[in-house]
């Protein structure tokens, strides 16, 4: 389905319900933020609904208070039977958490809109680019097809999106389109210097602590081409941070000249270990999650590790090792 299609779709529609991957970040928050706000303006009915709750860090996104939290939305059977619901900036439906089995379930219909390419859902379930920065980038061009008028609120969602999924304009997918939309977006109000202080310049001296105790933890391997940092439950909660506070913490070793991937493996405080990847382009990481059940796109990946911290680091090892250049 193409962006056109799926404004053909939000247009044609008159329920829906969009949601976010599990610790939504700022991308899918804006997306949700922005797609809602303007729909209920068309005179729809359009909620955003998540499984886990909007992180400190990007509630200023949800300036007016549209995102809900699952188990408080109080969602009936006929909502969801006459609803489509919308997977922003989410290629499975699994990776949404407890709204996967309500979405299954019960959806009149089921669209994944995301950056990413779509996994177990047929192409007129799915609106997937590929090659856009950004799910924000990916919603600024539906509200366009809309014809809708882009406010200061929502053009404030679209950008933080847009700068958060692009590393602040640096990532390979930042094209001419992305640079057009965000300078549209600023002339609709965005403001460049606050959101970038919102974004990056606001954190607790908790993250700070944090921070340090795991950057104590960085192993370089394979002639300092693979970095790998450990976030521990204790950690965590010594720190005071929430496990959101360390998303940025795998970019950092990716900073070093030599370094091509960076493995972070992170529990969160019921002990849960997942794995984040992040490459420069010449491995693809996302391979490389699928192998374990995740998935993600070729600089960016994870999983939920299904072995204990010893053996998954091994593995991952082993199957980064083939892939680096000579």
């Amino acid at each position: 389905m193409t962006l056109t299609e799926a404004a053909a779709l939000f247009k044609e529609g008159n329920d829906f319900i969009f949601t976010s991957h599990e610790a939504p970040d700022a991308d899918g928050i804006g997306a949700e933020y922005a797609l809602t706000v303007v729909l209920r303006a068309m005179g729809k009915k359009a909620r955003a609904v998540n499984a886990d709750k909007t992180p400190l860090k990007y509630r200023f996104i949800d300036e007016h208070q549209v995102l809900e939290l699952l188990d408080a939305s109080d969602l009936e059977e006929k909502d969801l039977s006459s609803s489509t619901i919308v997977l922003a900036d989410t290629n499975d439906i699994q990776y949404t958490g407890a709204m996967a089995d309500l979405a299954l379930s019960r959806a009149g219909r089921i669209l994944v809109f995301d950056h990413h390419e779509a996994k177990g859902v047929s192409k007129d379930e799915s609106c997937s680019v590929s090659d856009a920065s950004s799910t924000c980038e990916m919603a600024y061009y539906v509200i366009k097809e809309l014809g809708q008028p882009i406010t200061p609120d929502v053009a404030s969602a679209l950008f933080a999106g847009i700068v958060y999924d692009t590393g602040s304009f640096g990532y390979a997918k930042t094209g001419e389109a992305t640079f057009e939309a965000a300078l549209d977006l600023v002339r609709h109000g965005a403001v460049p210097a606050l959101i970038h202080n919102k974004l990056y310049e606001s954190s607790s001296t908790c993250v700070l602590r944090l921070r340090k105790a795991v950057l104590s933890t960085l192993e370089l391997h394979e002639r300092e081409r693979v970095a790998m940092q450990i976030m521990s439950k204790d950690m965590l909660i010594e720190s005071g941070a929430s496990y959101e506070d360390a998303e940025d913490l795998i970019n950092v070793p990716l900073q070093s000249k030599t370094v091509e991937v960076s493995v972070f493996f992170k529990s969160n405080s019921e002990g849960v270990l997942r794995c984040s990847l992040r490459s420069k382009g010449f491995v693809n990481v996302a391979q490389l999650a699928q192998s374990f059940g995740g998935g993600g796109h070729k600089t960016a990946a994870g999983f939920k590790c299904p072995y204990p911290l010893d053996t998954i680091r091994k593995k991952v090892l082993e199957l980064i090792r083939p892939t680096l250049p000579d």
